[in-house]
């Protein structure tokens, strides 16, 4: 069964060209997760109770167009169901006119708060499933990008540790958004990324940005952390020229 948002893209929603940005995009995404987690009974509130919580993994998201400042959408979202590990989620960004706008699936994993091992999904008793996919496969894994630059690390910000005291997931993909210049944004937008969300960042780390060029609009980045070199999250983007 389908769960649904009916919304309207706010002024703080908005990125610079008056379009839903990509970070409010995925954490429209995030929390009507959340929300239908929840209503089905495996939600933030039920897994806590029995020391889990989840993450998330992987991320693919096509972008067909953004919406725009005022424009009301619906945002819908199921459960593809588990395997072992994986708990899969699509979601569609859809118009007044019917049309699919954004489309996106999602990888998700429980973890167990102390030890932090990956409880399996088929321990879990009436997981919800439903056959539509958006993309009639699951998010993928990404490489790691291949860069000879000199990064440059910052540290990690109040605003960006979320309620597990680990870096917000979307707040990585405004770290890397936020590496290309004023110049770059003007002249491209991004079409289609996908996520892989690796390691846990920390309120103590220090984190950089590598990006690895395959062409003019395929580009591979992650988020690496300072003290030890490794990437937390991995990211490959496609992007559009601006219209």
């Amino acid at each position: 069964m389908k769960h649904k948002n009916y919304l309207s893209t706010k002024s703080y929603f908005i990125n610079r060209f008056g379009k839903l940005s990509t970070s409010f995009l995925f954490y429209q995404m995030q929390d009507i997760a959340w929300e239908h987690a929840a209503v089905l009974g495996f939600g933030f509130d039920k897994l806590k109770e029995d020391q889990q919580f989840w993450v998330l993994s992987r991320l693919r998201v096509k972008i067909i167009r953004r919406p725009e400042w005022g424009e009301d959408f619906t945002l819908e979202t199921w459960s593809r169901g588990a395997d072992r590990f994986y708990g899969y989620r699509d979601f569609y960004f859809v118009d007044k006119a019917g049309n699919n706008i954004i489309e996106a699936t999602t990888s998700w994993l429980v973890l167990d708060l102390k030890s932090k091992k990956i409880v399996q999904l088929t321990n879990f008793k009436n997981f919800p499933t439903y056959a539509e996919s958006v993309f009639g496969e699951n998010a993928k894994k990404v490489r790691a990008p291949k860069s000879e630059d000199t990064l440059q690390y910052t540290p990690a910000l109040f605003t960006e540790i979320d309620i597990n005291q680990h870096f917000n997931s979307g707040r990585y993909l405004e770290r890397i958004i936020n590496s290309y210049d004023f110049g770059f944004h003007e002249k491209n937008d991004l079409a289609e990324f996908e996520v892989n969300f690796l390691k846990e960042g920390m309120p103590s780390d220090r984190l950089g940005v590598k990006k690895q060029f395959i062409d003019e609009n395929n580009h591979i980045c992650s988020v690496v952390r300072e003290s030890d070199g490794v990437d937390l999250i991995r990211t490959k983007m496609v992007w559009r020229k601006r219209i």
